[in-house]
């Protein structure tokens, strides 16, 4: 029987207390304070919130598995680690876990996780058992939401840089507010691991690409079609419900078995829906939305095929390394695709070799999808005008060993390091080792760059990196750390081999992407690569970056095709502009609006869709608030909505807010007045240069003039006549500035 341990360092009654006292402050606040929610703040954490619940074997005896300073996890120092040990004998089938509370509730869709380190040796990793991650919400009663079970490989590969600080994660379904994470231990050996803290951080910024996906309402054997190879080895070898990759829903799945799959191919191929008479465009994704019980990692990409279609004639396909972009969605499910250089419109996923990893491969759907989709938005590089050294960037000392008969030998190095921090993305710097350093394994080279900029919690970091014998290799990611430091150069984090995740292709260049979500602010990104990584070629490092990462809406059909969304200021206003070149039961757009960085979008105003329709449209919408809002740029989107209440969204557009033009104002009163010395005239906004307040009789004769000063605030009318009269308030040069009428009644 297990028991649980809570460590936190407020007790019940004191929990009790500080939730009164914080409803008690709500209601002060005033009404409808009770109701406001703020907006999800771009990340949430352990650290300070001082709770921790801890479950190990029991009973415990002396040397068991077991949790020690699990309150270090939930401080308020981010480098303090509590510290979970497996025993041998006893955590086999009584796993340790550690149960970490937020200092807010993490939104559904946030990624959840830990940020661990191997605290023993590299081979004590065989001692891994089961590895789970949970997110709970607390309360009276905490309620388990989610629970994944993390691949052992997964696992290996993240803790396999060594004491590195790194992360196990998924992308949540649910909103929690606790972040749980198990050990199970393997016989005859002991493990250790520290964990430093648990978060919940945002995955991405939402946006809508044009695309294409394999979604018919009743799916045939038009749509839809699988192949797989035959023969007595070819054992369990299969795909089942495989009109669930071409139907109306996106949660559903077909399933690609084997168990054998030496020469056995089982393959998946699917038409896309909507797609016009010259096929989905080269230079769009092709690819699928796939998933397994357990965590995907980047391993997959080698034993996966994918082809492209163009009217039933094979266009090209793409695999192993080529195929290098794998990003996780929501529900263990990830999207693997590559860029098509031909146009398309079916696409196939095909097993081969021998995968193991990948039995019961669940495919949801295929798509084509604008380049917009995988893009970043809003980079911050490594890119200075003038890089200083140790300043911008760092890099590694040469390595030199004395070796007999040849003397000095350098076993590896860094050329033009500052390349890599420069304003040219085009030159690079490079990471050299030699073959001497590979046969000794003992060569490192490294480079680590600032970014000319902040990076933030949920950027997608990394480096630009080629190898000079062309494309990355994928079995060379394990000689590979990626690595973040704060701005006083302290580490934060890093991910080796299998666990940089979005490796992307770009384009057809011989250029690489490796990167990984970062789970805190950072300022610095480090590449080490070691001598095995170069046993053929150096490495090549063209810039870092972090860049927030798009998050699209894939489970809703793309009903709207929106050609144009702009936003222009416009005399104290934003003036947003849209236009679509075709609509099928488009109910409504609503116009959104945020002042940027963790501001959540708000509705500022809804526009009446065309329901169906195949002409274009436009559409336009004016915020007259925006003036007033205090801030320097405004950010828009359109949220689309179909007549079944499913939702997409635009790209976000920017608008930057002119700075408001102080204009001269006069005001004369009363009006109409008994007599002119009953006149008092206000000025506002007075030019610097002062001006000159002159009065016309309704004849247009000038009857007065009083010179005014910038600082003037009011000034006495002299003696007039009954009448009508024009007081007019002129600048230093003469030029009319503001008019107002006055009347003298003489009663």
């Amino acid at each position: 029987m297990e028991s649980f341990t809570p460590t936190s360092v407020l007790t019940a009654h004191a929990r009790a207390w500080k939730s009164l006292l914080t409803l008690l402050l709500l209601w002060l606040i005033g009404a409808g304070g009770a109701h406001a929610q703020s907006a999800p703040k771009r990340a949430y954490y352990s650290t300070g919130s001082n709770v921790a619940v801890v479950k190990q074997p029991s009973p415990q005896v002396a040397g068991s598995g077991n949790v020690t300073a699990g309150i270090n996890a939930a401080d308020g120092d981010v480098n303090t680690f509590a510290i979970l040990k497996t025993d041998a004998n006893v955590s086999v089938g009584n796993p340790v876990a550690l149960r970490l509370g937020l200092t807010q509730a993490a939104p559904a869709g946030y990624r959840a996780g830990v940020v661990l380190a191997n605290a023993a040796t590299l081979l004590s990793l065989n001692a891994l058992g089961t590895v789970t991650l949970r997110t709970y919400l607390t309360g009276a009663s905490p309620e388990l939401r989610e629970e994944k079970v993390v691949r052992l490989d997964i696992v290996r590969a993240a803790l396999g840089a060594g004491s590195l600080p790194t992360q196990l994660e998924f992308v949540s379904s649910k909103s929690f507010d606790a972040v749980e994470i198990e050990i199970g231990g393997a016989l005859g050996i002991n493990y250790i691991t520290n964990i430093y803290y648990a978060y919940g951080v945002r995955p991405g910024l939402q946006t809508r690409a044009t695309g294409y996906l394999s979604r018919f309402t009743v799916p045939t054997s038009a749509e839809y079609s699988t192949a797989s190879s035959t023969g007595g080895v070819c054992v369990n070898t299969d795909v089942d419900d495989a009109a669930n990759v071409a139907d109306i829903s996106l949660t559903n799945f077909a399933t690609m078995r084997s168990t054998l799959t030496v020469a056995c191919n089982p393959s998946l191929r699917t038409k896309l829906a909507g797609v016009p008479t010259g096929g989905v465009p080269a230079g769009y994704y092709a690819g699928f939305v796939i998933g397994q019980n357990s965590l995907l990692d980047v391993s997959v990409l080698s034993g996966l095929r994918l082809t492209t279609y163009k009217a039933g004639v094979k266009a090209e396909a793409s695999i192993g390394a080529n195929l290098l972009q794998l990003t996780l969605l929501p529900d263990n499910k990830a999207q693997v695709s590559f860029v098509a250089t031909k146009v398309f419109d079916e696409v196939q996923i095909e097993r081969i070799g021998v995968l193991t990893a990948l039995d019961d491969l669940q495919v949801f759907y295929g798509f084509g999808l604008a380049p917009s989709a995988f893009q970043g938005i809003n980079p911050v590089l490594s890119n200075f005008a003038d890089p200083a050294n140790n300043v911008d960037y760092f890099a590694s000392a040469a390595q030199v060993i004395q070796v007999f008969g040849l003397g000095l030998v350098t076993l590896s190095s860094v050329s033009n390091p500052s390349f890599a921090a420069d304003v040219d993305n085009t030159n690079f710097a490079q990471l050299n080792t030699t073959g001497l350093g590979v046969l000794l394994n003992t060569a490192t080279a490294s480079l680590k760059l600032k970014l000319n900029g902040s990076g933030r919690a949920g950027n997608r970091v990394g480096m630009v990196i080629s190898s000079g014998a062309g494309l990355l290799d994928l079995n060379l990611l394990p000689n590979l750390t990626l690595s973040t430091y704060d701005s006083t150069n302290t580490l934060i984090e890093a991910k080796t081999g299998a666990a940089l995740l979005s490796t992307t292709l770009l384009g057809s260049t011989s250029q690489s992407r490796i990167s990984f979500q970062a789970s805190r602010d950072f300022q610095f990104v480090k590449l080490e690569v070691n001598a095995v990584a170069s046993l053929f070629t150096n490495t090549r490092i063209y810039y870092a970056f972090a860049e927030d990462i798009p998050l699209l809406s894939l489970a809703a059909p793309l009903p709207v095709e929106l050609t144009a969304f702009t936003g222009r200021w416009n005399n104290g206003a934003a003036d947003l502009a849209w236009s679509t070149a075709l609509e099928k039961n488009s109910s409504h757009f609503l116009v959104e609006r945020s002042i940027g960085g963790d501001v959540a979008f708000q509705a500022i105003g809804k526009v009446l869709g065309a329901g169906s329709s195949n002409t274009p449209k436009d559409y336009k919408l004016r915020d007259a608030e925006a003036g007033n809002l205090g801030v320097t740029t405004l950010y828009y989107r359109l949220r689309q909505v179909d007549n079944d209440g499913t939702e997409t969204f635009s790209p976000v557009v920017v608008v930057a807010v002119a700075k408001a033009v102080a204009v001269p104002q006069l005001e004369t009163y009363p009006n109409p007045a008994p007599d002119a010395q009953a006149v008092k005239v206000r000025f506002v906004n007075m030019p610097a240069g002062g001006g000159l307040v002159q009065t016309y009789s309704e004849m247009g004769q000038l009857v007065s003039q009083q010179p005014v000063g910038p600082a003037t605030t009011g000034l006495v009318l002299p003696r007039l006549a009954p009448g009508l009269y024009h007081v007019v308030l002129r600048d230093a040069a003469g030029q009319r500035l503001a008019t107002q009428r006055l009347i003298i009644s003489g009663q």
